[in-house]
């Protein structure tokens, strides 16, 4: 899925957010639940990119049209699943990262897992910063797709 020739700008969002509340054990059934929903409306959309699942939250970046990504985030935002949804990133991209993937995804939530979200997710309500900026995150993304082989896409 080649989205490079598409008409208007390109614009990339980077969001984090904490899991609103779902046990480890569901939340691998409700991730596996929403992913060929979303990779299909996604692919409609003509948006591309990435979503890391833990345990302790979510990192998603979202490439394609503006209005596109508005429609998904303010899905994403809504959802119960997220709590403290944050926008990290959302600017003009001269590239898309994610070409070929309306949705990879990489998450582990069996007990013990490496939990790559847990130190990043300062807690906010405590006026804490973010322990990661945008660009911080969509590297770690980039460097996640690439690692994995087994990422769907």
């Amino acid at each position: 899925m080649k989205r490079d020739g598409m008409a208007g700008p390109l614009y990339r969002l980077v969001y984090c957010s904490r899991n609103g509340g779902t046990s480890s054990e569901n939340l691998a059934r409700e991730v596996e639940a929403i992913l060929e929903p979303a990779r299909r409306r996604n692919e409609g959309a003509g948006l591309t990119g990435a979503l890391l699942a833990s345990a302790s939250g979510f990192a998603q970046v979202l490439e394609g049209p503006r209005e596109a990504i508005d429609q998904a985030f303010q899905r994403i935002s809504a959802d119960p699943r997220h709590a403290d949804v944050s926008v990290l990133t959302f600017a003009p991209a001269p590239r898309r990262l994610f070409p070929d993937a309306p949705l990879a995804f990489c998450g582990d939530f069996r007990a013990g897992a490496l939990d790559p979200l847990a130190g990043i997710l300062a807690d906010t309500t405590r006026g804490d910063d973010r322990a990661m900026t945008g660009g911080d995150l969509l590297r770690l993304l980039v460097r996640l797709v690439r690692a994995d082989r087994d990422w769907a896409a």
